[in-house]
């Protein structure tokens, strides 16, 4: 299954969403590649901490190297990095990426697309089975859902649903039914604004990878369950383990309910 993680507008967190999603996947057994299709402005690579690549996919653009060589691995999870080089960026056959995508041998593979309706962008979503929209709980965001999801009419492209990310519940944000009366589509998962996010962003590693019960990574976690039918999986540490251990045992002995 390719699925392309859109947005109308930048900033709304999309490069996030679709890396601890497809990272989350990969460690719960799935065969998973996320490839960073946000050719001109790539981040996919701070989520993991590299950026030195002897191949990426602009090269596989450019017809200099196939997927497979610009195939790299973070623990689990298959990366298809972009380059960080401007002068990397002559020569790319947009039009080429469809073959390239297609050729990946995983269960699942997630596009980081550019955000808004560009050339890259289109390319995306013509290399897809389906989309995540990714938005933010306010009006100039779900503007252009409303964009995308024309787009996406016209291309034939079937849209999973919308991820309300960075929600703090304040309000004058729009509300999952607010968006959902707006949109007319399925808002898939709310994800809450978390410091933590940001905080492993500066470690360079996925924030579900470093803060696996923190809301944010929690949200990711339904998600998964409920479009791709993963059962979640709760990471303990020792004295938090400890703690539920014995609360069972005293449950036990005296059949609290």
């Amino acid at each position: 299954m390719i699925i392309g993680v859109v947005s109308g507008k930048g900033g709304v967190g999309k490069t996030t969403v679709a890396s601890n999603l497809s990272y989350y996947l990969s460690q719960v057994g799935k065969s998973v590649t996320l490839v960073d299709c946000n050719v001109t402005t790539s981040h996919i690579n701070f989520n993991f901490g590299f950026f030195n690549f002897n191949k990426t996919l602009n090269n596989v653009l450019r017809g200099e190297a196939e997927i497979w060589e610009a195939t790299y691995k973070y623990k689990t999870l298959n990366i298809i990095p972009a380059s960080l080089r401007l002068e990397d960026l002559s020569y790319i056959d947009f039009m080429s990426l469809n073959r390239a995508i297609r050729s990946i041998n995983s269960e699942f593979v997630f596009l980081d697309s550019a955000p808004g309706f560009g050339k890259e962008a289109i390319s995306v979503l013509n290399s897809v089975d389906s989309v995540l929209i990714v938005s933010t709980p306010f009006m100039t965001s779900i503007a252009d859902v409303l964009r995308m999801k024309k787009v996406l009419g016209e291309l034939n492209v079937y849209p999973l649903g919308i991820v309300l990310n960075m929600v703090k519940g304040k309000h004058y944000e729009l509300t999952k039914k607010d968006v959902e009366a707006i949109t007319g589509m399925k808002v898939v998962e709310v994800i809450p604004y978390d410091e933590n996010v940001e905080h492993a962003l500066s470690l360079g590693k996925p924030f579900i990878e470093v803060f696996p019960n923190t809301k944010a990574s929690l949200a990711i976690k339904r998600m998964a369950n409920k479009l791709f039918g993963v059962e979640i999986v709760e990471k303990i540490g020792f004295f938090d383990g400890m703690k539920k251990g014995i609360l069972e045992l005293f449950r036990g002995k005296f059949k609290i309910i």
